[in-house]
């Protein structure tokens, strides 16, 4: 059997409601010449019985059953099983464009990119918004991270790309495989980021990304620190980078402000003050190793920062009880 071009790799845990109308768009991809690896996390859902009648009726659909280890393990299972030149990810509950794959292929392909990445659209049902979340970056054209850092700050994303199998490979690039599914994404599309040095980007946005699951990953508010501890990896891999490290260092202290603001208001305002200690800790250290440019911050946020250095953590948590 020939490898196909591009493996989609969908990561299933309890998802029936919407994983039709995922399948079915990727089954109608106008790429053909695909494989649709679904890996069942586990569900407990009738999602599996959806999984098996897609593959019953469509042989490029593949199925991988296991028991539930959590989004970072069942990615990184797909990633190992891919047989595909590419890898592309798609979440069971969203939807692409039905050229989105035959678009990035192209661009990959003619940019020799080890990652194309496109916008997108905030889908809540029966209507779409933007988000363009590549503006000022260089559209249809190959460049290197390093030369525009601040790709760094995007969203993470990493549903709307495509990702060349031998890149991930070579750089060591995977998903921590923490239970559950919560911020994988953030230290992966880093990680990416990083070591790439040849990424495209796609100004159409070809993908719907599902904002009213109540079930998302999104919704939960325990696990405090994970981003945290997501981010810490994704800078230890950085640091075995030194050249690259010394450009995206200091945008990874702003894409981090960024992170732990969402974070702070996910989280009970009981944890605000141990989450804000830990911010401090990690801003002090960056500042004293001379890797903290506020500068590069919005004014407003560069103003937080230095007022959250200089009260502490318990008082700027009385001082922001809901958000930052």
């Amino acid at each position: 059997m020939s490898s196909p071009k591009v493996s989609i790799l969908v990561p299933v845990y309890n998802v029936e409601r919407f994983l039709p109308q995922c399948l079915d768009a990727l089954c109608g991809q106008t790429l053909r010449d695909i494989e649709i690896v679904c890996i069942n996390d586990g569900a407990t859902d009738g999602s599996p019985a959806v999984l098996r009648e897609y593959a019953a009726r469509d042989a490029r659909v593949r199925v991988i059953d296991k028991q539930n280890t959590g989004y970072g393990h069942s990615l990184n299972l797909g990633i190992s099983q891919a047989r595909g030149e590419y890898i592309g990810i798609i979440e069971p509950d969203d939807f692409p464009n039905k050229r989105m794959f035959k678009k990035l292929l192209k661009v990959a392909e003619r940019t020799h990119a080890d990652v194309v990445k496109c916008n997108y659209f905030n889908y809540f049902e029966g209507s779409d918004h933007l988000v363009e979340n590549f503006a000022g970056l260089p559209y249809r054209r190959a460049f290197d991270p390093v030369d525009y850092p601040q790709v760094v700050c995007s969203i993470p994303s990493i549903w709307t790309g495509l990702y060349r199998k031998t890149f991930l490979e070579r750089e060591g690039i995977s998903l921590r495989e923490t239970p559950g599914a919560a911020f994988q994404d953030a230290g992966f599309s880093l990680k990416v980021w990083f070591a790439a040095r040849t990424c495209a980007l796609v100004k159409k946005p070809l993908l719907h990304y599902r904002m009213d699951n109540p079930g998302s990953s999104s919704k939960t508010t325990d696990k405090v620190f994970t981003v945290c501890e997501e981010l810490a990896e994704a800078e230890a891999f950085l640091r075995q980078r030194p050249e690259r490290a010394r450009v995206l260092l200091p945008w990874l202290a702003v894409d981090k402000w960024g992170k732990y603001r969402w974070n702070y208001e996910r989280i009970s305002a009981s944890e605000h003050v141990a989450f804000a200690r830990r911010m401090v800790d990690e801003y002090r250290a960056s500042q004293d190793a001379n890797e903290l440019d506020y500068s590069l911050f919005k004014p407003e946020d560069a103003a937080l920062l230095r007022n959250l250095l200089d009260v502490g953590a318990e008082a700027f948590a009385a001082a922001h009880p809901d958000s930052y």
